[in-house]
């Protein structure tokens, strides 16, 4: 039997998203490592190699990593795979946007910082990538299992009252201005690169004339507009994005394609239905992940769990 789920938090695509996504497809493979197995959940191992990569993602995306807790977690990850491969239950790393962003604002981050860190802790690829695989996917099949569930009127009002209370949602049209260097640019060509963008920031005073500057270089690559909400965003993106004038770009940034600075071509408040709808979504999304949690522990509960020594 395979169920076949479409992601419920809208088609909305994220501004930093396809920085994590992107570092997915160029990951550094991981040395070959001898490993031990020191658990197993319904029969399926847990190595001493599955406990050291988890720890380092935990720590990259501001989770506790001691060693019990990447073994709770390796746990976690065991339990709740063995029942979406039940189903046929899979998504693909274009469909983790969801999830990247409940891990960076759990982890009081940007998107972008916690690529940097994923990055900076050297974590395995696949290892990565089949953690926020999983975790989507069971999101998605706690919310199948619980298909009326909807947002009520008191909670989606608090939740309203609350986004306004802490200043409101802006709503910004951005586009993405990026020189292109490889992964194992060396730091002189990063410093040649970042005078190179620096350059292009002083005469960037507004989207249509500075896009064309940018597009006649031959060195930059100008993405079309996106339109973003400050919930969208994060807190310190949309700190930058406010202490950036309009028509101008924010200081450049290195992430896995180069280096890249956004325009910002616009910015006022978000009407009301925007505004209704993000609320709608952030309730929502709280909804679905007590549903997973619950879930999760009643499947733990019958799960034959071996540790060793025990």
């Amino acid at each position: 039997m395979k169920i076949t789920l479409k992601l419920f938090y809208g088609d909305r695509p994220r501004l930093l998203a396809a920085a994590l996504l992107g570092l997915l497809a160029c990951w550094p493979v991981s040395r070959v490592q001898a490993q031990t197995i020191v658990a197993s959940v319904n029969g399926d191992p847990i190595t001493s190699t599955d406990l050291a990569e988890r720890e380092k993602l935990l720590r990259a995306i501001g989770q506790p990593a001691s060693p019990s807790a990447a073994l709770d977690s390796m746990i976690e990850t065991r339990v709740k795979a063995g029942e979406i491969n039940k189903y046929g239950i899979k998504v693909s790393p274009s469909e983790f946007g969801p999830t990247l962003n409940y891990y960076a604002e759990k982890g009081h981050m940007t998107l972008q910082v916690m690529s940097q860190r994923l990055q900076a802790n050297h974590v395995d690829q696949k290892h990565m990538e089949n953690f926020f695989a999983i975790q989507q996917a069971f999101d998605l099949y706690a919310r199948a299992r619980n298909r009326a569930v909807e947002v009520g009127k008191q909670d989606l009002d608090a939740q309203m009252a609350q986004d306004k209370k802490g200043g409101g949602e802006q709503s910004f049209t951005l586009r993405q201005v990026v020189l292109i260097l490889p992964p194992t640019a060396s730091p002189a060509a990063v410093d040649e690169a970042a005078k190179k963008m620096d350059g292009l920031r002083g005469r960037f005073t507004d989207c249509e004339s500075g896009a064309k500057i940018a597009s006649e270089g031959g060195q930059f690559v100008v993405r079309e507009p996106i339109t973003r909400t400050s919930s969208q965003l994060g807190d310190q993106m949309v700190a930058l994005l406010n202490k950036t004038p309009v028509g101008h770009l924010t200081p450049s940034s290195r992430d896995s394609t180069g280096l890249l600075a956004v325009a910002v071509c616009e910015r006022k408040a978000a009407d009301n239905e925007a505004a209704k709808d993000l609320a709608q979504q952030k309730v929502l999304q709280r909804i679905v992940k007590a549903q997973a949690q619950k879930l999760y522990q009643e499947l733990r509960a019958s799960a034959v769990i071996v540790k060793k020594g025990s």
